[in-house]
């Protein structure tokens, strides 16, 4: 899926939801994706459709602080899977740690800190 920062509220909500039950979602009035953005928005944009739904919902608890072993309690699954799905974001994303990870997600609006 594709969000535009300029997406009201209530639209990010509807796509995210949809992203994160593993549905495609696109804006509904389709424009130019990349008018007004720049290479570098673009580029992060396509390496964040890279992450699974799993993958984005760890790292927005990573941008939250939690760690890896309350991100695997509240999702119910095992910290081996988490610490899996923390390295297949940062090599998604291009960053060498879960900080940078986190940083560029809450740089980006792609993810809000507050739980």
């Amino acid at each position: 899926g594709f969000i535009p920062k300029s997406s009201s509220i209530d639209t990010i909500t509807q796509a995210i939801s949809a992203i994160l039950m593993g549905e495609i979602w696109a804006p509904a009035a389709r424009e130019d994706p990349g008018a007004g953005r720049s290479a570098s928005e673009l580029e992060l944009a396509e390496r964040m459709a890279q992450l699974t739904p799993q993958q984005f919902k760890v790292l927005m608890m990573m941008s939250q602080g939690l760690l890896n072993k309350q991100i695997a309690y509240e999702l119910g699954v095992s910290e081996a899977t988490i610490k899996a799905h923390v390295t297949a974001i940062m090599n998604k994303l291009g960053v060498s740690n879960r900080t940078e990870a986190a940083i560029l997600a809450l740089q980006h609006n792609l993810v809000s800190p507050n739980r």
